[in-house]
């Protein structure tokens, strides 16, 4: 045999097992490449899987905040078509409202007033009802738009037991949109079946399929099984591999199909390319075999280590040979390695880019509904604070209507009213600034308090509300001073007694108590009822905001939830503790907290109502003549001589002619600001030095700032205590009368 038939079988016996190698290696890689595509194809179902839910959630969610609108619960039609069309999207969404039995009420497609069809849907009514769940319908014509549709239901019951179902409507052009997706390659098919396995959507040939059934094979086969691929042929007849899942929400399948040919078209160009250079690389082996021997033998070894590298997902190594097509073969085998790498970049890249999406689409739905908590706060939170003193002020005025010839029952509304109109004061204080409010920074005005009198105006302004009729509403209170806010802690009485009124039975006997604990060092009051009482589980959520327990037969409402959460925020404020208890469920409660004592009862001054506190001539300068008159008899009534001027224009004038020793000044006139009239004031040598209150509506601290800028001695927020701008003249006036003693 000669040389050259023995440098070939060499060639040969060495090219072999690398043949074999690379061959096993390339048939390993054509099967992760169609792997890998059909990897692809299964997360394209579920990233439209998660976009169908996302699409199901939405229109859920906005059902939610209708379900509970205050135009449904009040029944007003009309105002909640007005509020449900507002949230509709512009054309393919829109609202329905079905009664109890199965009859369409009210559907935002058309005007309100409209005629509904007879049509009735009462099977899923009593499904939807009977469930207490929300029901996703399949595809069905609607009665109205006679368009495709599915509808999205959930149960209602309004506060007057009246069973209504509220569904979400959306046509068949929406979920088109929703499977569109631009990332998905061109000869791709992404399909919505419903649960009797017809088209909702499909990206393709959609105007002659939706509505038609999908394949038997691809329905048979959704049906045994959750996730799944199968091959099959597709309506056109294209042989293809379909992936499919279901939505978690609707229970639809979503169905997306690749041809063969596109899925096994990369893995095939590769092999096909590996097996030509492989070819090249053998016939020019057995030629530099023959040639060259030695040298075609180091060049086969270095392709072989080449193959052998790409076969382990790694890049070659450049080498270089005498031999050019064994240089090629490296080449192409470096190439094909740095393609790989390149498709594994992309792939992660957009499998990140995936969850970057998601990720950002849940943090803007959870920060969506933590400003519809936020605002559903703030709503309660402002009728709760409002409404109480309200009442006290309207029980009080109807009594003095009733009968104002008594003069103690007399005085006594009347400082009903006095006292809860500061309280209104003191809330439109907090209110001014809305984000303190709502971050639960709520300033104390902190003075010596008797608790036991404190709770008396409460329980007195709850009798003259009405809010007790029909109760044994009793207080046994104890002398006690406590270092609190006076307005706010009958806030906290208020809210204890309403929930007891709420949960006791009609003629029960709610009892207040206020007592000392010397050994503590501390006021305890205890408001106990023989009601409704509390299981344990109730009992430890009972301080929680929102939280309310089952309502009882004898309550046609439950409140806000709010009331208890805010007196024990309150209290917390005040550094005290508060706590309920009962022995179970219609055994009643008792709540109870305590604030910290003062060591000893403290000397408050007081100015007596009606009685003089000293002379002294006034300037009073307010524009509205109700507010001058009235403010000014009551100045007149303490003793002070009162000039009265109704304009900016006319003060200085005023001042001049009666020498005051105090002028009381608005700062909304109509004609100039207050700033501006003190500043004329300041400005003349013989009014420069009397001293000047400033009395006014704005409350702001920069409002404050001004006036002590503006050479205010004081700043008082109207609508100001008669009994304080007297104090504040005094305080003015006590350092003059000490100069001319």
């Amino acid at each position: 045999m000669r040389i050259r038939s023995h440098l070939v079988l060499m060639a040969a016996a060495i090219l072999l097992p690398v043949t074999l190698a690379g061959g096993i290696a390339l048939e390993r890689n054509r099967e992760w490449e169609r792997q890998s595509a059909l990897r692809g194809l299964r997360e394209t179902v579920r990233a439209t899987a998660l976009l169908v839910d996302r699409e199901a959630q939405g229109a859920l969610s906005a059902l939610r905040v209708l379900a509970g609108s205050q135009q449904l619960e009040a029944q007003d039609l009309r105002a909640f078509h007005a509020r449900a069309k507002a949230l509709n999207q512009p054309a393919d969404g829109w609202t329905l409202l079905l009664d109890g039995g199965g009859r369409e009420v009210l559907d935002t497609l058309v005007p309100f007033g409209t005629p509904m069809p007879t049509s009735a849907a009462p099977g899923l009514v009593r499904q939807v009802l009977s469930s207490r769940q929300p029901v996703v319908t399949d595809l069905q014509p609607g009665p109205v738009s006679h368009k495709l549709r599915i509808t999205i239901n959930v149960p209602v019951m309004t506060g007057d037991g009246t069973p209504y179902v509220l569904a979400q409507a959306i046509a068949v052009e929406r979920w088109q949109q929703v499977v569109l997706q631009p990332a998905v390659p061109a000869d791709w098919i992404v399909a919505v079946i419903d649960r009797q396995g017809r088209f909702i959507a499909r990206s393709h040939m959609t105007g002659e399929l939706v509505g038609k059934p999908a394949r038997p094979e691809l329905v048979a086969a959704a049906a045994a099984a959750d996730t799944g691929l199968i091959r099959h042929s597709t309506i056109e007849g294209i042989e293809s591999y379909d992936a499919f899942t279901h939505s978690s929400l609707t229970g639809w399948t979503i169905a997306v199909a690749a041809p063969v040919e596109s899925v096994d078209a990369t893995a095939t160009r590769a092999l096909r390319l590996a097996t030509l250079g492989m070819l090249m690389a053998l016939a020019t082996a057995g030629v530099a075999a023959a040639l060259f021997g030695r040298r075609f033998v180091h060049a086969i070894d270095s392709a072989g280590r080449a193959a052998v590298s790409l076969g382990r997902g790694e890049t070659p190594r450049e080498e270089h040979s005498p031999i050019r097509e064994v240089d090629a073969l490296h080449a192409h085998l470096r190439d094909a390695g740095t393609l790989l790498e390149l498709e594994r970049q992309s792939r992660q890249a957009a499998e990140a880019e995936r969850t970057r999406l998601l990720e950002s689409e849940t943090r803007a739905r959870e920060t969506a509904q933590a400003q519809v908590v936020a605002k559903d706060q703030f709503l309660a939170m402002l009728g709760h604070e409002l409404r109480t003193p309200l009442a006290a002020i309207a029980g009080a005025t109807a009594l003095l209507e009733a009968d104002a010839t008594d003069p103690a029952r007399r005085l006594r509304n009347l400082a009903i009213i006095q006292r809860q109109s500061h309280h209104l004061a003191h809330i439109v204080n907090d209110l001014l600034d809305a984000g303190r409010l709502m971050a639960g920074k709520i300033v104390l005005d902190i003075l010596p308090v008797n608790l036991a009198e404190c709770v008396q105006h409460c329980v007195q302004a709850l009798r003259a509300s009405g809010a007790a009729e029909g109760f044994d509403l009793a207080v046994q209170a104890q002398d006690v001073w406590v270092e609190a806010d006076a307005v706010r802690v009958e806030q906290i009485v208020n809210n204890l007694v309403n929930n007891a009124l709420k949960f006791s039975p009609a003629g029960a006997r709610i009892l207040v108590t206020v007592e000392h604990d010397a050994a503590a060092q501390q006021a305890v009051v205890c408001v106990s009822d023989p009601g409704a009482g509390m299981a344990p589980e109730l009992l430890a959520r009972v301080f929680e905001p929102y939280f309310q327990g089952p309502a009882p037969a004898n309550r046609s409402q439950s409140g806000l939830g709010i009331g208890l959460a805010l007196a024990a925020q309150l209290v917390a404020l005040h550094g005290g503790v508060i706590s309920a208890r009962s022995p179970g469920p219609g055994s009643g409660s008792t709540f109870r907290f305590a604030l910290p004592s003062m060591a000893t009862a403290p000397v408050v001054p007081t100015i007596a109502g009606g009685s003089p506190v000293g002379m002294g001539r006034l300037v009073y300068v307010e524009d509205n003549e109700d507010t001058r008159q009235s403010m000014a008899e009551l100045l007149r009534a303490f003793g002070y001589e009162v000039v009265e001027v109704a304009d900016g224009a006319s003060t200085l004038p005023a001042v001049l002619s009666a020498r005051p020793d105090v002028v009381v000044l608005d700062i909304g006139l109509p004609d100039m600001d207050g700033y501006a009239v003190a500043r004329r004031l300041r400005e003349n040598p013989e009014s420069r030095d009397i001293p000047r209150i400033a009395l006014t509506g704005y409350g702001q601290s920069s409002d404050k700032d001004m006036a002590t800028r503006a050479g205010f001695a004081a700043h008082l927020v109207k609508p100001v205590d008669p009994f304080e701008l007297a104090a504040a003249i005094q305080s003015l006036l006590a350092p003059s009368k000490d100069g001319r003693g």
